[in-house]
């Protein structure tokens, strides 16, 4: 029996936009770790520099995808799945291109999900760029009555979680480890967001269809943060506070929203009367109800 196929093949899907560095940096570090039996997909969301002709100089021996329109996070990570889905994948990474991963990071989560196939999405703990000891998460959970998102163990020290398999409602995009049949039972990712929220309803929606969610904290990553998001002004703001009233829209129930709608207009109306430019709030939550899109031109 060839070694590889004692292991379950496992395609990683590397989103780059306009930070091909990052993506060669990231690409790296996989090609380094000790599991053997892996694909790296490299998908471009149409980049407006010359990311592309870097990455295939730089990286030829792995696939490249170009979409030919910036599509988003969910929907450019959607192809690199179909790709790998129709390429015989059993497992799916999902791994943000300002990631940088440890060598065994891969192996503990495939060999952690063939023993738990209930558990639908594994993911690493995530320690940041500046202080690799310090968490950034281990696995976050959801607030539904106020649309919080709380990630576990963010500020701690790393070894407050050795050795942990800590359950929770979601694991943040940068790294998540998915089956291809629990894609293939419940879908891919939701493509309505454009950018956030878009893997905490895919993990909500794992989890109502029967599958815990869950990270398996001896896996580490480094998340150094989100690069390309930051190189267009506002981007980042804009669609968190957009996207945060349609995923409760789309997530929530009868009395969830009874308690959200007057806590966002109590926002809203503090906002605007206390901040300086507080009333671009209104604006983000209205595109959000409306389901208008005020990027969907300029990207």
């Amino acid at each position: 029996m060839n070694v590889k196929e004692k292991f379950p093949l496992v395609y990683f899907i590397v989103l780059n936009y306009n930070n091909a560095s990052d993506t060669i940096e990231c690409v790296h570090a996989v090609e380094q770790i000790n599991y053997s039996n892996f694909q790296i997909v490299l998908v471009d969301n149409l980049s407006t520099d010359d990311s592309e002709t870097i990455l295939k100089k730089n990286l030829p021996e792995h696939h490249f995808i170009q979409t030919n329109k910036n599509l988003g996070y969910a929907n450019g990570n959607n192809i690199g799945i179909d790709y790998a889905i129709q390429n015989g994948a059993s497992y799916v990474c999902i791994l943000n291109n300002d990631v940088l991963v440890e060598p065994d990071f891969l192996s503990i989560l495939v060999d952690y999900s063939e023993k738990n196939p209930e558990v639908g999405v594994v993911g690493p703990r995530v320690c940041t760029y500046e202080d690799e000891t310090i968490l950034e998460s281990a696995g976050s959970v959801v607030d539904l009555n106020h649309g919080k998102v709380t990630r576990l163990y963010s500020g701690k020290n790393e070894t407050e979680v050795y050795g942990k398999e800590i359950f929770c409602d979601y694991i943040g995009g940068a790294c998540m480890l998915v089956s291809t049949s629990v894609i293939q039972s419940v879908g891919v990712i939701p493509e309505i967001y454009f950018l956030f929220y878009e893997e905490n309803e895919w993990c909500l929606k794992i989890g109502k269809a029967g599958f815990a969610i869950a990270c398996i904290a001896d896996a580490k990553v480094v998340h150094k943060g989100s690069a390309s998001i930051n190189k267009v002004s506002g981007l980042s703001e804009y669609f968190m506070y957009r996207n945060l009233i349609v995923f409760m829209k789309r997530n929530s129930d009868f009395r969830n929203k009874l308690r959200f709608y007057p806590y966002i207009l109590l926002f809203t109306l503090k906002s605007g009367l206390t901040k300086k430019r507080g009333w671009r709030f209104l604006g983000y939550f209205l595109d959000g109800f409306t389901g208008k899109n005020k990027y969907s031109n300029r990207l």
